[in-house]
Protein backbone atom coordinates (compact mmCIF):
# COMPACT_ATOMS: atom_id res chain seq x y z
CA UNK A 1 0.00 0.00 0.00
CA UNK A 2 1.22 3.48 -0.91
CA UNK A 3 0.64 4.55 2.77
CA UNK A 4 2.93 7.57 2.31
CA UNK A 5 0.13 9.35 -0.25
CA UNK A 6 -2.37 10.79 2.24
CA UNK A 7 -4.67 13.65 3.14
CA UNK A 8 -4.73 12.71 6.68
CA UNK A 9 -8.79 13.10 6.71
CA UNK A 10 -10.38 12.43 9.85
CA UNK A 11 -14.20 12.65 9.59
CA UNK A 12 -15.13 16.14 11.35
CA UNK A 13 -12.20 18.01 10.51
CA UNK A 14 -12.25 21.60 10.57
CA UNK A 15 -10.86 23.01 7.34
CA UNK A 16 -11.04 27.07 6.59
CA UNK A 17 -13.22 28.73 3.96
CA UNK A 18 -11.69 30.50 1.20
CA UNK A 19 -13.26 33.63 -0.39
CA UNK A 20 -13.71 32.71 -4.16
CA UNK A 21 -15.55 34.26 -7.07
CA UNK A 22 -17.98 32.33 -9.25
CA UNK A 23 -19.84 32.25 -12.41
CA UNK A 24 -22.69 30.29 -14.00
CA UNK A 25 -22.08 29.53 -17.54
CA UNK A 26 -24.53 27.27 -18.24
CA UNK A 27 -28.01 26.81 -16.86
CA UNK A 28 -30.56 23.82 -17.19
CA UNK A 29 -34.01 24.06 -18.67
CA UNK A 30 -36.80 21.51 -19.71
CA UNK A 31 -34.97 20.64 -23.17
CA UNK A 32 -31.05 20.30 -22.05
CA UNK A 33 -31.02 19.72 -18.35
CA UNK A 34 -28.02 17.76 -18.17
CA UNK A 35 -24.41 19.11 -17.92
CA UNK A 36 -21.10 17.78 -17.11
CA UNK A 37 -17.63 16.83 -17.77
CA UNK A 38 -16.66 20.71 -17.87
CA UNK A 39 -12.29 21.18 -19.03
CA UNK A 40 -10.83 24.77 -19.11
CA UNK A 41 -7.81 26.21 -20.68
CA UNK A 42 -6.14 29.63 -21.83
CA UNK A 43 -5.60 30.30 -25.40
CA UNK A 44 -4.77 33.24 -27.50
CA UNK A 45 -5.93 35.97 -25.28
CA UNK A 46 -9.49 33.67 -23.80
CA UNK A 47 -10.52 31.42 -21.51
CA UNK A 48 -12.24 28.62 -23.22
CA UNK A 49 -14.48 25.96 -21.04
CA UNK A 50 -15.94 22.49 -22.71
CA UNK A 51 -18.84 20.47 -21.18
CA UNK A 52 -21.20 17.93 -22.10
CA UNK A 53 -24.80 18.51 -22.50
CA UNK A 54 -27.62 16.03 -22.64
CA UNK A 55 -31.18 15.83 -22.32
CA UNK A 56 -31.80 14.68 -19.60
CA UNK A 57 -29.69 11.77 -18.46
CA UNK A 58 -26.19 11.07 -17.90
CA UNK A 59 -24.41 9.48 -21.05
CA UNK A 60 -27.64 9.14 -23.01
CA UNK A 61 -28.40 9.08 -26.76
CA UNK A 62 -27.88 12.88 -28.58
CA UNK A 63 -25.21 13.86 -25.87
CA UNK A 64 -23.24 16.45 -27.34
CA UNK A 65 -20.06 18.99 -27.10
CA UNK A 66 -20.64 23.14 -25.68
CA UNK A 67 -18.07 25.50 -25.60
CA UNK A 68 -17.92 28.78 -24.26
CA UNK A 69 -15.08 31.75 -24.37
CA UNK A 70 -14.21 34.42 -22.01
CA UNK A 71 -11.86 37.27 -21.91
CA UNK A 72 -11.84 38.67 -18.35
CA UNK A 73 -13.34 35.23 -16.54
CA UNK A 74 -16.64 37.05 -15.90
CA UNK A 75 -18.44 37.53 -18.95
CA UNK A 76 -18.86 34.33 -20.78
CA UNK A 77 -20.64 33.91 -24.12
CA UNK A 78 -23.55 31.80 -25.11
CA UNK A 79 -22.39 28.44 -25.11
CA UNK A 80 -22.59 27.03 -28.45
CA UNK A 81 -22.11 23.56 -29.89
CA UNK A 82 -18.62 22.46 -30.37
CA UNK A 83 -19.22 18.94 -31.61
CA UNK A 84 -22.83 17.85 -32.08
CA UNK A 85 -23.71 14.19 -31.91
CA UNK A 86 -24.48 11.95 -34.83
CA UNK A 87 -26.55 9.29 -35.74
CA UNK A 88 -25.34 5.50 -34.73
CA UNK A 89 -26.42 2.26 -35.71
CA UNK A 90 -29.81 2.30 -33.08
CA UNK A 91 -29.78 5.34 -31.88
CA UNK A 92 -27.83 9.10 -31.84
CA UNK A 93 -24.17 8.52 -30.83
CA UNK A 94 -23.07 9.72 -27.00
CA UNK A 95 -20.07 12.37 -27.18
CA UNK A 96 -17.82 13.01 -23.79
CA UNK A 97 -15.36 16.10 -23.77
CA UNK A 98 -11.92 15.11 -23.11
CA UNK A 99 -9.72 17.40 -22.96
CA UNK A 100 -7.74 20.74 -24.40
CA UNK A 101 -4.37 21.40 -25.43
CA UNK A 102 -2.47 23.99 -27.02
CA UNK A 103 0.93 24.33 -27.89
CA UNK A 104 0.42 28.26 -28.10
CA UNK A 105 -0.41 27.97 -32.23
CA UNK A 106 -3.01 25.43 -32.06
CA UNK A 107 -5.59 24.53 -29.61
CA UNK A 108 -6.38 20.96 -29.74
CA UNK A 109 -9.99 19.37 -28.20
CA UNK A 110 -10.69 15.61 -27.39
CA UNK A 111 -13.40 14.02 -26.89
CA UNK A 112 -14.88 10.40 -27.49
CA UNK A 113 -18.02 8.69 -28.75
CA UNK A 114 -19.80 5.38 -28.31
CA UNK A 115 -23.23 4.11 -28.97
CA UNK A 116 -25.46 1.39 -26.98
CA UNK A 117 -26.73 -2.08 -28.42
CA UNK A 118 -29.60 -2.46 -29.77
CA UNK A 119 -31.17 -4.26 -26.85
CA UNK A 120 -29.57 -1.48 -24.12
CA UNK A 121 -32.24 1.28 -26.08
CA UNK A 122 -35.64 2.27 -25.19
CA UNK A 123 -37.68 4.47 -26.97
CA UNK A 124 -34.24 5.20 -28.59
CA UNK A 125 -32.55 6.06 -25.21
CA UNK A 126 -30.21 4.17 -23.12
CA UNK A 127 -31.58 1.89 -19.69
CA UNK A 128 -30.41 1.87 -16.05
CA UNK A 129 -26.63 0.74 -16.12
CA UNK A 130 -23.40 0.50 -18.21
CA UNK A 131 -24.24 -2.54 -20.38
CA UNK A 132 -24.57 -2.20 -23.87
CA UNK A 133 -22.09 0.41 -24.97
CA UNK A 134 -19.95 -0.27 -28.29
CA UNK A 135 -18.03 1.35 -31.00
CA UNK A 136 -16.32 3.61 -28.91
CA UNK A 137 -14.00 5.89 -30.82
CA UNK A 138 -11.60 8.76 -29.62
CA UNK A 139 -11.44 12.06 -32.06
CA UNK A 140 -9.78 15.21 -31.75
CA UNK A 141 -10.39 18.43 -33.79
CA UNK A 142 -8.11 21.45 -33.96
CA UNK A 143 -8.36 25.58 -34.61
CA UNK A 144 -5.50 27.98 -35.21
CA UNK A 145 -8.25 30.79 -33.71
CA UNK A 146 -10.45 29.36 -31.18
CA UNK A 147 -13.74 29.70 -33.94
CA UNK A 148 -12.82 27.47 -37.12
CA UNK A 149 -12.55 24.39 -36.29
CA UNK A 150 -11.15 20.95 -38.70
CA UNK A 151 -13.04 18.05 -39.35
CA UNK A 152 -13.02 15.80 -36.71
CA UNK A 153 -9.76 13.23 -36.93
CA UNK A 154 -9.77 9.80 -35.01
CA UNK A 155 -6.84 10.85 -32.06
CA UNK A 156 -4.65 8.29 -30.97
CA UNK A 157 -4.42 9.87 -27.37
CA UNK A 158 -5.87 7.17 -24.99
CA UNK A 159 -6.03 9.22 -22.36
CA UNK A 160 -8.34 12.50 -22.20
CA UNK A 161 -9.25 12.86 -18.75
CA UNK A 162 -7.27 16.26 -17.93
CA UNK A 163 -5.03 18.60 -20.36
CA UNK A 164 -2.04 16.67 -20.91
CA UNK A 165 0.84 17.19 -18.16
CA UNK A 166 4.29 18.35 -19.62
CA UNK A 167 6.93 16.54 -18.33
CA UNK A 168 10.15 17.72 -17.28
CA UNK A 169 11.76 16.20 -20.54
CA UNK A 170 9.32 17.94 -22.28
CA UNK A 171 6.68 15.12 -23.19
CA UNK A 172 3.15 15.15 -23.17
CA UNK A 173 1.43 12.46 -20.63
CA UNK A 174 -2.30 12.20 -20.88
CA UNK A 175 -3.83 10.99 -18.32
CA UNK A 176 -6.93 8.42 -18.73
CA UNK A 177 -8.32 5.53 -16.63
CA UNK A 178 -5.88 2.32 -16.74
CA UNK A 179 -4.28 3.18 -20.16
CA UNK A 180 -2.90 7.06 -20.72
CA UNK A 181 -1.47 8.82 -23.49
CA UNK A 182 2.57 9.84 -24.43
CA UNK A 183 3.33 11.72 -27.42
CA UNK A 184 6.77 13.80 -27.67
CA UNK A 185 4.73 16.09 -30.30
CA UNK A 186 4.24 19.31 -28.44
CA UNK A 187 1.35 20.24 -30.56
CA UNK A 188 -0.39 16.77 -28.78
CA UNK A 189 -1.14 15.95 -32.27
CA UNK A 190 0.90 13.24 -33.13
CA UNK A 191 2.91 10.36 -32.14
CA UNK A 192 0.72 9.17 -29.53
CA UNK A 193 1.15 5.88 -27.84
CA UNK A 194 -0.58 4.18 -25.14
CA UNK A 195 1.15 3.07 -22.04
CA UNK A 196 -0.50 0.59 -18.92
CA UNK A 197 -0.52 0.56 -15.61
CA UNK A 198 -2.33 -2.71 -15.90
CA UNK A 199 -2.71 -5.43 -17.54
CA UNK A 200 -3.72 -5.18 -21.33
CA UNK A 201 -7.23 -5.93 -21.33
CA UNK A 202 -8.24 -4.92 -18.05
CA UNK A 203 -11.17 -4.74 -16.30
CA UNK A 204 -11.96 -7.96 -18.56
CA UNK A 205 -14.84 -8.24 -15.79
CA UNK A 206 -18.22 -7.37 -18.08
CA UNK A 207 -20.54 -8.42 -14.63
CA UNK A 208 -19.56 -6.62 -12.25
CA UNK A 209 -20.31 -2.16 -11.91
CA UNK A 210 -19.18 0.41 -9.67
CA UNK A 211 -22.21 0.78 -8.30
CA UNK A 212 -22.87 3.81 -9.94
CA UNK A 213 -24.07 2.27 -13.04
CA UNK A 214 -20.79 2.60 -15.06
CA UNK A 215 -17.69 0.36 -15.71
CA UNK A 216 -16.56 -3.06 -14.98
CA UNK A 217 -14.38 -3.85 -12.27
CA UNK A 218 -11.29 -5.71 -12.51
CA UNK A 219 -8.68 -7.67 -10.30
CA UNK A 220 -5.16 -5.58 -9.08
CA UNK A 221 -3.02 -7.25 -6.70
CA UNK A 222 -5.85 -9.40 -5.40
CA UNK A 223 -8.11 -6.91 -4.84
CA UNK A 224 -11.43 -6.51 -6.78
CA UNK A 225 -11.20 -2.72 -7.76
CA UNK A 226 -12.94 -0.34 -10.93
CA UNK A 227 -9.84 1.88 -11.60
CA UNK A 228 -10.33 4.93 -14.03
CA UNK A 229 -10.38 9.05 -14.47
CA UNK A 230 -6.49 9.51 -13.11
CA UNK A 231 -4.35 12.53 -12.65
CA UNK A 232 -0.91 12.97 -12.10
CA UNK A 233 1.65 15.05 -10.78
CA UNK A 234 5.93 14.62 -11.45
CA UNK A 235 7.94 15.05 -8.19
CA UNK A 236 11.37 17.03 -8.06
CA UNK A 237 13.32 13.52 -9.31
CA UNK A 238 11.30 12.72 -12.04
CA UNK A 239 9.07 10.48 -10.02
CA UNK A 240 5.79 10.05 -11.63
CA UNK A 241 2.54 9.22 -9.39
CA UNK A 242 -0.61 8.76 -11.12
CA UNK A 243 -3.54 8.91 -8.92
CA UNK A 244 -6.95 7.11 -9.97
CA UNK A 245 -10.50 7.00 -8.53
CA UNK A 246 -11.11 3.34 -7.60
CA UNK A 247 -14.65 3.07 -6.94
CA UNK A 248 -13.75 2.78 -2.76
CA UNK A 249 -13.26 5.48 -0.08
CA UNK A 250 -9.60 5.82 -1.19
CA UNK A 251 -7.60 6.59 -4.16
CA UNK A 252 -5.17 4.39 -5.70
CA UNK A 253 -1.55 5.17 -7.60
CA UNK A 254 0.76 3.72 -9.71
CA UNK A 255 4.17 5.09 -10.35
CA UNK A 256 6.63 5.84 -13.18
CA UNK A 257 10.67 6.69 -12.77
CA UNK A 258 11.37 6.38 -16.82
CA UNK A 259 9.44 9.33 -18.13
CA UNK A 260 5.91 7.24 -18.82
CA UNK A 261 7.01 4.56 -20.42
CA UNK A 262 6.70 1.76 -17.65
CA UNK A 263 4.56 2.13 -14.67
CA UNK A 264 4.14 0.55 -11.41
CA UNK A 265 1.56 -1.77 -10.82
CA UNK A 266 -1.55 0.08 -8.89
CA UNK A 267 -1.41 0.21 -5.00
CA UNK A 268 -4.18 1.58 -2.53
CA UNK A 269 -3.44 5.09 -0.88
CA UNK A 270 -4.56 6.21 1.94
CA UNK A 271 -5.94 10.00 0.06
CA UNK A 272 -9.70 9.73 0.70
CA UNK A 273 -11.96 10.01 -2.07
CA UNK A 274 -15.75 10.13 -2.54
CA UNK A 275 -15.86 7.98 -5.57
CA UNK A 276 -15.64 10.79 -8.52
CA UNK A 277 -12.94 12.80 -10.50
CA UNK A 278 -10.14 15.02 -8.96
CA UNK A 279 -7.25 17.15 -10.42
CA UNK A 280 -3.50 17.18 -9.39
CA UNK A 281 -1.01 19.68 -10.29
CA UNK A 282 1.16 22.47 -8.85
CA UNK A 283 1.59 25.65 -8.09
CA UNK A 284 4.35 27.90 -9.64
CA UNK A 285 5.61 28.47 -6.02
CA UNK A 286 6.64 24.83 -6.57
CA UNK A 287 3.43 23.28 -3.99
CA UNK A 288 1.24 20.52 -5.07
CA UNK A 289 -2.41 20.81 -5.01
CA UNK A 290 -5.81 18.39 -5.11
CA UNK A 291 -8.57 19.66 -5.92
CA UNK A 292 -11.93 17.75 -5.35
CA UNK A 293 -14.61 16.12 -3.21
CA UNK A 294 -12.46 13.78 -0.22
CA UNK A 295 -15.36 13.58 2.25
CA UNK A 296 -15.56 9.82 1.34
CA UNK A 297 -19.14 9.61 2.99
CA UNK A 298 -22.02 9.29 2.19
CA UNK A 299 -20.30 7.96 -0.99
CA UNK A 300 -21.25 9.69 -4.24
CA UNK A 301 -23.01 12.18 -2.63
CA UNK A 302 -19.63 14.88 -3.80
CA UNK A 303 -20.97 17.28 -1.54
CA UNK A 304 -17.53 19.10 0.04
CA UNK A 305 -15.15 20.75 -3.07
CA UNK A 306 -11.71 20.80 -0.92
CA UNK A 307 -8.33 22.12 -2.04
CA UNK A 308 -5.39 20.16 -0.82
CA UNK A 309 -2.00 21.15 -0.48
CA UNK A 310 1.55 19.79 -0.19
CA UNK A 311 5.15 20.48 0.11
CA UNK A 312 6.11 16.92 -1.59
CA UNK A 313 3.65 15.45 -3.47
CA UNK A 314 2.37 12.76 -1.37
CA UNK A 315 2.10 14.41 1.80
CA UNK A 316 -1.07 16.67 1.30
CA UNK A 317 -1.40 18.41 4.82
CA UNK A 318 -2.79 21.42 4.21
CA UNK A 319 -6.48 22.22 3.66
CA UNK A 320 -9.41 24.38 2.25
CA UNK A 321 -13.23 24.73 1.74
CA UNK A 322 -13.89 25.79 -1.49
CA UNK A 323 -17.47 25.32 -1.45
CA UNK A 324 -19.77 23.32 1.11
CA UNK A 325 -23.39 24.95 0.25
CA UNK A 326 -25.88 21.85 -0.39
CA UNK A 327 -27.61 22.42 -4.03
CA UNK A 328 -30.37 20.02 -4.90
CA UNK A 329 -31.39 18.98 -8.80
CA UNK A 330 -33.63 20.49 -10.67
CA UNK A 331 -34.44 17.99 -12.62
CA UNK A 332 -34.38 14.56 -12.55
CA UNK A 333 -32.66 12.05 -14.64
CA UNK A 334 -30.41 8.82 -14.87
CA UNK A 335 -27.06 9.00 -12.71
CA UNK A 336 -27.11 12.20 -11.79
CA UNK A 337 -25.92 11.64 -8.34
CA UNK A 338 -23.74 14.36 -6.55
CA UNK A 339 -23.51 17.96 -5.73
CA UNK A 340 -19.98 19.37 -7.38
CA UNK A 341 -18.51 16.99 -9.97
CA UNK A 342 -15.65 16.61 -11.92
CA UNK A 343 -13.48 19.79 -11.57
CA UNK A 344 -10.95 21.39 -13.75
CA UNK A 345 -8.39 23.13 -12.69
CA UNK A 346 -6.24 26.33 -14.43
CA UNK A 347 -3.61 28.24 -12.63
CA UNK A 348 -2.80 31.53 -14.60
CA UNK A 349 -1.14 35.05 -13.59
CA UNK A 350 -2.03 34.33 -9.64
CA UNK A 351 -5.02 32.53 -9.58
CA UNK A 352 -6.44 29.52 -9.74
CA UNK A 353 -9.26 28.88 -12.12
CA UNK A 354 -11.88 25.81 -11.55
CA UNK A 355 -14.88 24.63 -13.38
CA UNK A 356 -17.03 22.21 -12.57
CA UNK A 357 -20.63 21.43 -12.59
CA UNK A 358 -23.39 21.28 -9.88
CA UNK A 359 -25.74 18.21 -9.58
CA UNK A 360 -24.92 17.51 -13.31
CA UNK A 361 -26.62 20.28 -14.13
CA UNK A 362 -25.18 23.15 -14.11
CA UNK A 363 -21.61 24.22 -15.26
CA UNK A 364 -19.85 26.86 -13.00
CA UNK A 365 -16.76 28.56 -13.18
CA UNK A 366 -14.78 29.50 -9.84
CA UNK A 367 -11.55 31.56 -9.05
CA UNK A 368 -9.12 33.00 -6.23
CA UNK A 369 -6.33 34.76 -5.63
CA UNK A 370 -3.03 31.72 -4.97
CA UNK A 371 -1.09 34.55 -2.88
CA UNK A 372 -4.52 33.68 0.11
CA UNK A 373 -3.25 29.97 0.27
Amino acid sequence: MNKYITNHYREGQKRPKLCTEQFVLWEPDEKWNYAHHAQIIWFKGLYYVMFSSGRCNEDDTGQRVMYTVSEDYESWSQPEVLVDSMPGTYADAVLIPGCWHTDGNTLVAYYLSFEYTEDWLADGNRKPGSKGRMNWRKYQITSADGRHWSEPAESGNAGGNHTPYRLQSGRLLCPGGTEHGITDDPAGIDGWRTVRCCEEGYPGNQNAEDGEGTTAAGIVNDHTVYLCEASCIQQEDGTIRMLMRSGTPYLWASTSTDDGETWTLPEPTRFTDNRTKFAFGRLPGGKYYYVGTPDPFPPRTRHVLALSLSGNGTDYNQHFILDDRQYKGRYTGLDKNGIYGYPSVLVREGYMHIVFSICKETIVAMRFPCETL
